[in-house]
């Protein structure tokens, strides 16, 4: 989408100053002809990947010194493509011995040690319940207004988002109930074979498996009880593709697949670690080798490796973006996202936070930036190592939205479907409040309040786990929007117009002539 273009202001420059400032403001090169340019094109004997502006050639403000200039088709370019984001630098060579084009891929992984019984949890849950957990209220209550539920289970990173769409839900007269599983249990909740597979039950004594919760109006949730035989699943939900999870195929006229918001993983130190980028031989080094014998300084201690486990689609995605199977990662499972953060978040001493590292959603990383901090991740033949966001202390994710960030796919919700339609009333009831194509307002201020990615602000997509990109225009485009109230806290983004109708936008800002959520968009 071309409605955040990067900032055009001129300075008077050598060329070698224009060279140096790749991805700073836009500068005015040394031919100080009156006529140099009529089209881009024409400055294409300038460096710096300049535009033609009132007949001169002025620097794009674009970097590295050279990226890939025009519209991005293969990998290659998508990862390398001009842009006015930061780009950070993690030096392979220096680092890791990889000098000279050596790359680490052949090396292979080292298995790692087996975990100590009670280190692990295989469902994602942290609570456990056993004879002496107090006896819950019932997820469905007729006498307090619970009368119907929409019963959803999967990821531990989906309650900060679903707490925001309870009151959408119940709007709809559903009461939300939701279990923290996993991805991977969210799909099999919906693909399974067994009964049992389909089914949302109340912990056994003794498991780590979290309870049911029933959220109210204002978002908050309360552990409840499904009741003996547990209760029918309508959602399962997934950070990944189904057929991420080993044994599950893809969906049919059986199983719907209803796609929602974007959501980036990402690697993580405490917030007093020195550590600033990490690059794919790196972090391979890390979670597939252990620290390679010392190789990935400072990250050589696999005990404060803060990981989650191979049903979970935070390891899922990172293993793919890596080249390490979601189930042979070094370090230990610390059970949810949600400890992920709490945990790392308190390794304070300097030279321990300087070897932690862990992996962990969008959502919590960006809801915690006081005590953990993301990694700008370089990935394997990138010329620069990049932020989610364009830079430090911004939100506007705009290197996930461009393509120049890897890690990241929509959330999935499956569901039963005849003609593909869902089922049951309640996950009809869900699917049309989360799963449109043009989000009302209140549905996408959800979305961005829990740090995720509308898809009317992408302008990549693409149809696999980290997947081929391919360049994406929505049909309701609010990119400016997005980074308005994401990033902006209602600010006009660079690039944006404001808009009360299209008519605004006619007159305006004829390049973007639709009037979307107050700021002019191509469609």
């Amino acid at each position: 989408m071309s409605a955040n273009p990067p900032p055009r202001s001129r300075l008077i420059a050598t060329a070698a100053l224009v060279l140096g400032l790749a991805g700073s403001a836009c500068t005015l090169l040394f031919d100080h002809d009156a006529h140099q340019c009529t089209v881009d094109a024409d400055c294409a004997k300038f460096p710096g990947h300049p535009l033609c502006q009132g007949n001169l050639c002025v620097s794009s403000g674009l970097g590295p010194p050279d990226c890939f200039f025009g519209n991005p088709m293969t990998p290659d370019q998508f990862a390398n493509q001009c842009s006015p984001a930061q780009c950070k630098a993690f030096d392979n060579c220096a680092r890791l011995n990889l000098c000279n084009g050596a790359s680490d891929a052949d090396a292979g992984l080292t298995a790692p040690p087996k975990p100590d019984a009670g280190t692990t949890a295989t469902d994602g849950g942290t609570a456990s319940a056993d004879a002496g957990t107090p006896s819950l209220p019932s997820c469905l209550d007729p006498t307090n207004g619970r009368t119907q539920a929409v019963y959803v289970t999967g990821s531990s990173n989906f309650p900060p988002l679903f707490s925001k769409l309870a009151p959408l839900i119940i709007a709809n007269g559903f009461t939300p109930v939701y279990q923290v599983t996993s991805s991977c249990n969210g799909v099999k909740t919906m693909f399974g074979t067994g009964a049992r597979d389909h089914l949302m039950l109340d912990p056994a004594p003794g498991s780590t498996t979290q309870p049911a919760a029933y959220y109210n109006m204002d978002g908050t949730s309360v552990p409840c009880s499904l009741g003996a035989g547990g209760v029918q699943v309508d959602i399962g939900e997934s950070d990944i593709f189904s057929s991420s999870c080993s044994g599950f195929g893809t969906p049919s006229n059986q199983v719907g697949e209803f796609l929602g918001p974007i959501q980036a993983m990402m690697f993580v130190v405490p917030g007093n670690s020195q550590q600033t980028t990490i690059s794919e031989e790196a972090a391979r080094d890390v979670f597939g080798r252990g620290g390679d014998n010392g190789v990935a300084v400072p990250w050589t201690n696999p005990s404060l490796y803060f990981i989650r486990n191979s049903n979970t689609g935070t390891q899922q995605m990172i293993g793919r973006a890596i080249g390490v199977p979601a189930d042979q990662f070094w370090g230990v499972d610390r059970s949810s996202a949600k400890n992920v953060d709490a945990l790392l978040a308190v390794v304070t001493e300097a030279a321990p936070a300087d070897q932690a590292i862990g992996i962990i959603s969008s959502d919590f990383a960006d809801g915690d930036r006081g005590n953990i901090r993301t990694l700008a991740f370089k990935a394997t033949g990138q010329e620069c190592a990049y932020l989610p966001d364009s830079r430090d202390g911004h939100f506007d994710k705009r290197n996930v939205r461009d393509g120049h960030y890897p890690i990241w796919g929509p959330l999935h919700f499956f569901a039963n479907v005849s003609s593909g339609v869902p089922i049951t009333t309640a996950a009809q009831n869900f699917v049309q409040v989360v799963s449109v194509p043009n989000l009302q307002q209140s549905l996408l201020d959800a979305f961005i309040a829990s740090r995720l990615v509308p898809s009317c602000a992408m302008r990549v997509n693409r149809t696999s786990e980290l997947g081929a990109l391919a360049s994406f225009a929505p049909t309701f485009m609010c990119g400016c929007y997005f980074e308005s109230m994401a990033d902006l806290k209602g600010a006009t983004p660079d690039g944006c117009t404001r808009c009360v109708t299209s008519e605004d936008c006619a007159n305006n800002d004829p390049a973007h002539p639709t009037c979307n959520l107050g700021f002019c968009e191509l469609q």
